[in-house]
C-alpha cells in the first residue's frame, strides 16, 4: 500500500467535496455575505455565550479581523452585541432573529447536500466511513 498516494488521493477528493459544496444550490450568494462573514455566523449560531475571542480562536484570525467581523455583522443586523455579565469589557454574540432564521434555514440546505453526498455509500459503508471520520477527527482534537 502506498499510504502517501492514498494520502494524496484523499486530500484532492476533499478539495473536490468542498469545490461541489460551493457551487451546489446552497451557496452563501442567498445571504449578502462574505465567506468570513458565513463562517463567524456559524460560530455563532451554534454556540451559546459566543465572544469576539471565541470568532478568533474557530477562525484562526486576529482580534481585530474578528472585532471588523462582528461590526459588519451587527452593521448588516445579523448580531447583536450583549455585555457579558461578568467582564463589561467583553461581549456576548448571539444572531438576530431574523438571521437565526435565514442561518437554519441555510443550514438545513447545506446539511441537505452533504447528506447527498454520501448516498453513494451503503449504510455499512457509512457506518465505516463514520466510525473512522470520528477517529480522525479525535486524533487532530488533541
Amino acid at each position: 500500500m502506498n499510504r502517501s498516494k492514498n494520502v494524496e488521493e484523499i486530500v484532492e477528493g476533499f478539495k473536490l467535496m468542498r469545490q461541489h459544496l460551493r457551487g451546489s444550490s446552497c451557496s452563501v450568494s442567498e445571504l449578502p455575505l462574505t465567506h468570513s462573514q458565513w463562517l463567524a455566523l456559524m460560530v455563532i449560531g451554534r454556540g451559546h455565550l459566543v465572544t469576539i475571542g471565541d470568532v478568533k480562536k474557530a477562525l484562526g484570525i486576529s482580534s481585530s479581523a474578528a472585532t471588523q467581523l462582528a461590526n459588519n455583522l451587527e452593521e448588516k443586523g445579523h448580531v447583536i452585541r450583549t455585555p457579558l455579565s461578568t467582564d463589561a469589557r467583553a461581549s456576548v454574540l448571539v444572531l438576530s432573529s431574523d438571521s437565526k432564521k435565514k442561518f437554519e434555514h441555510m443550514r438545513t440546505k447545506k446539511l441537505k447536500e452533504f447528506t447527498k453526498l454520501f448516498d453513494v455509500f451503503t449504510d455499512d459503508e457509512f457506518s465505516t466511513y463514520v466510525q473512522l471520520q470520528a477517529k480522525l477527527t479525535k486524533s487532530i482534537s488533541k
